[in-house]
């Protein structure tokens, strides 16, 4: 049922005015800081004035508010769908219980890691790994960027954006069972007791405060039909939500992280104005919500559909945060731009074409595995559940992952009319992999296979540092990712931690933990805190095609050092179906060593190190330097990998010295184990790649500069060669 009322959209620039709204800020902080040391006074009547408008209470008496608002949830988004939707339909649904009972057992997982609950007693202001309860003081005061007790601030946000009372809220929508809606709802009031407005940890950050009211306008809509409501706990709910809409509005993030922290707190607001306009000051917080998700639409997405801190984790979150915004625009009647589906179209083509072949998406930049609404059990880093929504909400296929893909969120999301398209969609069949193609705004670059498992796939870094100064970004110039179908040769490490420990956290950004030239103690960028940057890395040039069955990729930049300026080259070649190729070329002044890394995604225990190679059963990496035999040296160094934030393992840097004096070229290959390759120096540092034997195999000259040859004749009889390299 669309909300009556239809607010108008503000023209004015919040960016433009940011230090003022700063000011404002401060003094609504400095009041309230003031007032919250004293002690807390009872719970105001949900009718108080200031919380609930009189017109939909004015036919009813005080107890009879639960029902009405009930009653008004059922003809809303989203059970104006899902009370007519067959339960059984429900993909995954059996994997989707199951998950729940395990949380009403106790049984919550945190950043991947088994943690108990326990239910009765739990303690939402107590990290949930230290032990240690969190400052009973104002919001503005607590300590937390180092941790509370030493233990991230992230796990005890986590827990607090309540997801796991959203899947208990689904179990009891699909059961009826009072035993998941009483667990679920338990737990939420005393998480309202244990932390009054503005005071603690928990209202620290506003986009957790928003994540929060979204999980909440969903507990609420799917439990509203559940015998533990009564007008006093709806009254103290609506309270403290009201509270946190009231937060978000006052204390946005324009000034500090005007980012997916500006954009998930307006999603926040607009839910909330939305879920219940009942409220006093829905409709101006939905005005404010829709006014700064347009206006950060143009700020935010860059042309060509990427987020602007170019980070594949937080361009998920922008997605999902718009995909949100059209779903909620269609169902509630809101008026929006037709530029806001197109824009969600060409984020939605960003996340498509960066894809792996296995379904899996690369780590640029920072990556936090939370996710927006959890509402099926996928990983929150896998992108199809989002993908799959946005096909259907912008009627578009290309991107509509194949049938095995988690599509329960888009049960839960999508009206009726949406929902019968999706599944038109996926019965005609569906394109699971994008053509290689480029993100120029963002500077990504991909090239791949267009086949099943065995497709060979490589994307290149080759943009600006992400964000400008922002927090979120790497410094991964030139980085490669490569696979090959399900196997990982190269991939970013990821990152563990934002705060908790500086050294980890600079480490996991530096370049020297990614596919890049390195130069020993003279890093590109230079980190000033946990998210911020004192020097970024340089901008390169770019080129790039697909002829045939290859592609390539190149890119150059100058940079400066202790000795002068080295200039760096590196082309990326991918010959269809058969072998990656990466040539660097090294000019300029004499720089300290250096040195080529490739963190590995294979299991480097499985394979066997050589001068020239590294060897797995199915794989090789090998390398091959000017400069006579001994010019690159290789060894494998120890490296920590995050296959999601909070989650740190060993995994291996492939590191390769150049000594051979500048000007120099490198080049590595990343082949099938059964794959014949052979490459040679020719002169002006081009390099002749040969695959397969003989006459009958395929032969390129690649060259600084310019586009690969293809060459007619086996590199073995090339008059210019110089002899095998390596």
């Amino acid at each position: 049922m669309p909300n009556s009322y239809q607010p108008s959209v503000r023209k004015i620039s919040r960016r433009k005015i940011a230090t003022l709204i700063r000011v404002r800020q401060e003094v609504h902080k400095r009041l309230d800081a003031a007032f919250s040391s004293r002690p807390a006074g009872p719970v105001a009547s949900v009718l108080d004035a200031r919380l609930v408008s009189t017109a939909p209470t004015a036919a009813v008496g005080d107890t009879a508010l639960c029902e009405l608002l009930a009653a008004r949830a059922a003809k809303r988004y989203p059970l104006a769908h899902l009370s007519t939707r067959p339960l059984e339909s429900l993909p995954g649904r059996g994997e989707l219980l199951a998950s729940a009972a395990r949380l009403a057992r106790g049984a919550w997982t945190l950043f991947g890691a088994e943690l108990h609950i326990d239910l009765p007693s739990h303690d939402w202001t107590r990290h949930p790994i230290t032990g240690v309860r969190a400052a009973d003081v104002h919001w503005t005061r607590v300590p937390y960027m180092t941790g509370i007790g030493g233990g991230d601030v992230k796990q005890i946000w986590e827990l607090s954006r309540h997801a796991e009372l959203v899947r208990l809220a689904q179990a009891y929508h699909l059961t009826t069972d009072e035993a998941f809606a009483n667990a679920a709802l338990d737990l939420l009031a005393r998480w309202i007791e244990q932390n009054p407005v503005g005071r603690g940890i928990n209202w620290t950050s506003s986009l957790e405060v928003a994540f929060r009211a979204i999980a909440w306008c969903w507990i609420r809509a799917l439990t509203s039909r559940a015998s533990w409501w009564d007008d006093a706990r709806l009254g103290r709910f609506l309270q403290s939500l009201w509270h946190h809409a009231r937060h978000i509005a006052r204390f946005d993030s324009v000034h500090h992280s005007p980012n997916t922290h500006l954009t998930g707190e307006a999603l926040g607001l607009l839910y909330v104005g939305l879920f219940f306009p009942e409220l006093n000051r829905a409709a101006e917080w939905t005005a404010l919500a829709r006014a700064i998700l347009d206006e950060e639409l143009d700020v935010q997405v860059l042309p060509d559909g990427m987020h602007f801190e170019r980070s594949t984790g937080y361009h998920r979150y922008t997605l999902e945060f718009y995909a949100h915004y059209l779903l909620l625009a269609d169902a509630f009647g809101v008026p929006c731009s037709p530029r806001l589906r197109e824009r969600v179209r060409d984020q939605a083509v960003a996340s498509w074409l960066l894809q792996r072949p296995d379904g899996s998406w690369p780590v640029f930049g920072d990556e936090d595995s939370g996710s927006t609404l959890r509402l099926s059990p996928a990983d929150p880093q896998d992108q199809r559940s989002i993908l799959t929504v946005a096909a259907a909400l912008c009627d578009d296929q290309r991107w509509l992952p194949n049938a095995d893909a988690p599509a329960g969120a888009a049960w839960w999301l999508l009206e009726q009319p949406q929902w019968d398209r999706l599944r038109a969609m996926q019965a005609r069949g569906a394109r699971t992999m994008a053509p290689s193609g480029e993100l120029p705004s963002a500077g990504y670059y991909v090239g791949r296979d267009v086949g099943d498992t065995t497709a060979w796939y490589c994307a290149v870094d080759a943009g600006p540092h992400g964000g400008d100064r922002t927090g979120h970004a790497h410094t991964d110039l030139g980085h490669v990712e490569i696979a090959h179908g399900a196997t990982r040769l190269v991939a970013d490490p990821g990152c563990a931690t934002y705060t908790t420990a500086p050294q980890a956290r600079d480490e996991a950004r530096a370049e020297r933990v990614h596919a890049c030239l390195v130069l020993d103690g003279e890093p590109m960028a230079v980190p000033a805190g946990p998210f911020s940057w004192s020097r970024l890395a340089p901008t390169p040039e770019v080129d790039w095609a697909e002829e045939h069955d290859l592609w390539w990729c190149e890119l150059h930049y100058d940079r400066p050092h202790a000795g002068g300026t080295l200039t760096h080259r590196r082309q990326v070649v991918l010959a269809h179906g058969t072998a990656v190729a990466v040539c660097d070329w090294l000019t300029g002044d004499q720089a300290r060593a250096a040195a080529l890394h490739w963190p590995l995604g294979i299991v480097a225990s499985r394979a066997a190190l050589s001068g020239d190679a590294l060897t797995t059963a199915e794989h090789r990496i090998a390398w091959y330097g000017s400069g006579g035999h001994g010019a690159l040296r290789a060894s494998l160094e120890r490296l920590i990998t995050s296959p999601g934030y909070g989650r740190a393992m060993d995994g291996q840097l492939l590191r390769v010295v150049c000594a051979a004096p500048i000007p120099a070229t490198i080049v590595t290959t990343f082949a099938d184990s059964s794959v014949t390759l052979s490459v040679r120096l020719l002169d002006g540092g081009r390099v002749a790649l040969s695959l397969g034997d003989g006459g009958g195999g395929r032969h390129w000259i690649i060259g600084p500069g310019s586009a690969p040859v293809r060459e007619l004749v086996a590199v073995a009889a090339h008059p210019r060669a110089e002899g095998v390299l390596g």
